[in-house]
């Protein structure tokens, strides 16, 4: 049962992430370069913003800013008309 309580305590973490998420396009496989900001991490992951509308499933290759070297997008939310927030796992 979920009591609502997280698995991993978040602490807040403000930093430049850089990653990279590849997209299937019309049967095209792009690579995009992304230069994210951190909300919060945790052991188990972290919570970005960025202008690039991420979805859930996508795999994140980080490349500076923290640790962990991926993470899977679980969800995101339209933060205003440019800016999407994305919760992130690492894998």
């Amino acid at each position: 049962m979920n009591s609502g309580k997280r698995q991993h305590e978040r602490k807040p973490f403000s930093e430049a992430v850089d990653c990279s998420v590849c997209v299937l396009n019309l049967r095209e496989l792009t690579t995009v370069q992304l230069r994210t900001e951190s909300l919060d991490i945790s052991a188990g992951g972290i919570s970005i913003r960025t202008g690039y509308p991420l979805e859930p499933g996508h795999v994140l290759r980080f490349s500076s800013g923290i640790k962990s070297n991926a993470g899977i997008v679980r969800w995101t939310v339209k933060h205003d008309a440019n800016r999407y927030k994305a919760g992130v796992m690492f894998v």
